[in-house]
């Protein structure tokens, strides 16, 4: 246990001078919340937010990943950065963060924003951030101050008129208060301020007859809480040797200053507020112990203004659901949740609730929730949540079968979301079901260059288009024009223009390492995929060959392969880079901003590449006759056993829509045409030649990508729509590269377009 808490407190500490003096952080109490306003920073920036204070949570500084990526505290390589916390008067330094409840932030930041000001809760501070530190709770004086700890004399002082000073102890990490039930018995109450309400252990409040909390009284040297606040009935995991009544909650810090001496063991408690007890809690905590919707709903008709009034409104809806309520008292149910939600709010609850509802099969009440949320749509501080309220609504009418009602719904909606992919997609659905398949068609493309709905929307691409009337074949250069403009796009500015010494006999390969599923929150495929659409423009028709190897890290794609994974464990590279010829690298991954740094390195490492000489040279022919692919790699050089070569069949585009925003990823590989994912070995003796052949069929191929991703989910790496498996003959490309299995250099490349031969 000492050396758990020696690397707590390694993981926390504050600065040499802060430790000396400490300081005041500025607190407020939001929704039941005890928040404090302050920056955080690493190496790379400083930003405002708002952080959670949770004395009684085991844990260091919580962080979202989208307050984290922005301050350049952890490295590629799994390094981490000190990340600091600067309160007005003093800073604290954290050694690294821990992962948060991202969603419950985002919740919490998206319904209090008015409260929080300009800046969210992006995480939270919890208790061994105050380790080490003499700490003072004064909620109701808007602060908690961090104090160097005194020194350990083992006494206690003596009180001054209106304070108490009791004994605590320490376990588990948390300050234990000395409390008495009306009976006189003992027992420990933790100080905590995660929740706004005090917690008197449900099993005790149960043993002493009185299952709502409402104890005669709970006492620490004669001072009563139940006087302040009614104690709410609850499971509570934390032990004490002296047995557990509960945990103090910021309801009893906004009427009590609590001072906190770990290392001598005593507190200090001052009354800051006369009692006033809310007789309307217990009312609430009875019926939510009884769990009884009538009583729940009972409460809330005969004390609307109650601060537990929303929370009473979803627990009687959750009650509803449970019992498998009649529709009316459902609805009626329905109607209490939006309504004790604050008027700016509502239709944003409303358009929760639809969510909500589905997933709980409630397709009636997903209807409803959205009927009574358009009626507050003018009045929400969010403008976009009537339209996606109108976006739900039509989607789910359409799957009723009321495709007029859901098409009024869906227009609603896309006037105000022109871009929204899944109301695209919607509106798409509709007019494919009513024959209009031009509008269709219009709508799915729309919907393809969204990550949300790109999937459904490929395969509706696929489906209609022969419907069209004169329509073209459904093909990558087809979706690839209808998307340009919607999409972003790099182009390059120059063509290689080769001087005299540029090239010398060499055909360079690039191996683009990436995936479908990097987004771009702070290094993204955007980015190295518009720097690798730069290259290929610059480099057309240059000697330089193009390969892109999609990888299964943040998540499997149907673009993933054996094959890809193997050549990204041979080079050491992952989840991105741009590899040129087996050693010279670019980044593979960057902001959509930083295309064009990425476009500029990749141009000047290939460049370099192509003045190296080659001693060997390939010879490839390929041709494909129906399904089968089929071939021979000659190659040419001096004496040496043991080269490796590979044939890879690649497509120069294929379609899928993920979370990267690429629609079209070029030159993606695909399979190995000859000797498996390794290659195929080439011994070089006299007459310094060796030739390979090669048959396959694209059929053969798709089945065995099919079976890798198939392997993989069962491994776990997780699960990958079966779509784009299949192999389009006219955007096939043959690609062969000989290496050195020992340096792992690529000495000669080569490349045949299929897809231009079978135009021809």
């Amino acid at each position: 246990m000492r050396t758990l808490l020696a690397l707590a407190l390694l993981l926390v500490l504050p600065t040499a001078a802060d430790a000396q003096r400490g300081g005041r952080i500025p607190v407020r109490v939001i929704e039941g919340r005890l928040v404090a306003l302050c920056d955080i920073s690493g190496p790379a920036r400083r930003i405002p937010v708002n952080l959670f204070l949770e004395f009684d949570t085991k844990s260091g500084l919580q962080l979202h990943n989208k307050a984290a990526a922005p301050l350049g505290i952890e490295g590629s390589d799994g390094s981490t950065s000190p990340i600091r916390i600067h309160f007005p008067d003093f800073n604290l330094e954290v050694a690294r963060r821990e992962l948060s409840d991202e969603t419950y932030l985002d919740d919490f930041t998206k319904y209090h924003s008015t409260e929080l000001g300009e800046n969210a809760v992006v995480g939270v501070i919890g208790a061994e951030v105050f380790d080490g530190w003499h700490v003072t709770f004064d909620v109701g004086g808007g602060w908690v101050e961090l104090r160097a700890e005194n020194e350990a004399t083992g006494e206690r002082p003596e009180p001054a008129e209106g304070e108490i000073v009791v004994p605590i102890t320490v376990e588990n990490d948390l300050c234990w208060l000395p409390v008495r039930y009306a009976d006189g018995r003992p027992a420990a109450f933790a100080v905590g301020c995660m929740r706004y309400d005090s917690i008197i252990d449900a099993m005790v409040a149960e043993s002493q007859g009185r299952p709502a909390g409402d104890l005669e009284s709970l006492t620490v040297d004669g001072l009563d809480f139940t006087e302040f606040v009614a104690l709410r009935p609850e499971e509570v995991i934390q032990v004490h040797p002296d047995g557990v009544a509960g945990v103090l909650g910021i309801n009893l810090l906004e009427h009590l200053r609590v001072e906190l001496d770990r290392v001598n063991r005593w507190a200090r408690i001052t009354r800051r507020r006369a009692p006033d007890f809310p007789a309307e809690d217990v009312v609430f905590f009875r019926a939510m112990i009884e769990e009884d919707a009538d009583a729940v709903e009972a409460f809330l008709g005969e004390h609307p203004e109650s601060r537990l009034v929303r929370e009473a409104a979803e627990l009687c809806l959750a009650l509803r659901l449970d019992e498998f309520a009649p529709d009316e008292d459902k609805r009626r149910a329905i109607g209490l949740v939006i309504s004790t939600q604050q008027d700016d709010l509502r239709a944003t609850r409303a358009h929760d609730l639809m969510i909500e509802m589905g997933d709980e099969g409630e397709t009636a009440l997903v209807i409803h929730a959205g009927v009574q949320g358009v009626e507050h749509g003018r009045d929400d501080r969010y403008p976009n949540a009537v339209h996606q309220i109108h976006g739900r609504l039509g989607s789910v009418l359409i799957d009723e079968g009321e495709g007029d009602r859901a098409w009024k719904h869906l227009l609603s909606a896309a006037f105000g979301l022109p871009e929204d992919g899944p109301i695209n997609l919607d509106l798409g659905r509709f007019y494919e079901s009513q024959g209009r398949y031009r509008r269709a068609f219009s709508r799915y493309v729309q919907a393809v260059i969204q990550p949300e709905s790109g999937p459904e929307a490929l395969a509706a691409l696929e489906r209609v288009q022969p419907k069209l009337e004169d329509g073209e074949r459904f093909s990558v250069d087809l979706i690839d024009r209808l998307i340009a403009g919607k999409v972003r796009n790099f182009g390059a500015a120059t063509r290689f223009n080769p001087e005299p010494g540029d090239l010398a006999g060499r055909v360079t390969l690039v191996e683009f390492f990436t995936s479908a599923y990097l987004g771009d929150d702070r290094a993204g495929a955007i980015g190295g995929a518009l720097g690798n659409q730069g290259a290929l423009a610059h480099f057309d028709g240059a000697p330089v060959a193009f390969l892109s190897w999609h990888l299964n890290t943040p998540q499997l794609s149907p673009l993933c392969t054996s094959i890809g994974n193997r050549r990204a464990a041979d080079l050491g590279v992952g989840p991105t880079a741009h590899v040129i010829d087996g050693q010279f690298g670019a980044p593979g991954a960057a902001r959509w901003r930083q295309a064009e740094g990425v476009y500029n390195a990749l141009r000047n490492s290939v460049a370099e590449a192509l003045r190296r000489e080659a001693e060997y040279d390939l010879e490839l022919t390929a041709t494909i006759e129906g399904d089968t692919v089929s071939g021979a790699l000659t190659v040419f050089g001096p004496e040496w056993e043991g080269l490796t070569a590979y044939v890879v069949l690649a497509e120069k585009g294929v379609l899928f829509p993920g979370k990267s925003t690429v629609v079209v990823h070029r030159m993606v590989g695909r399979a190995s045409l000859i000797g498996g994912d390794d290659g195929a070995g080439v011994d070089l003796g006299d007459e310094e030649e060796a030739t390979l052949e090669f048959r396959r069929t694209l059929g053969d191929i798709q089945v065995e990508n099919e079976a890798y991703l198939d392997r993989m989910e069962a491994e776990g790496v997780g699960t990958a729509v079966k779509l784009s498996t299949k192999l389009d003959a006219a955007e096939l490309v043959v690609i062969a590269f000989l290496r050195d299995p020992d340096s792992g250099a690529i000495l000669q490349a080569a490349q045949i377009d299929l897809g231009a031969e079978t135009a021809q």
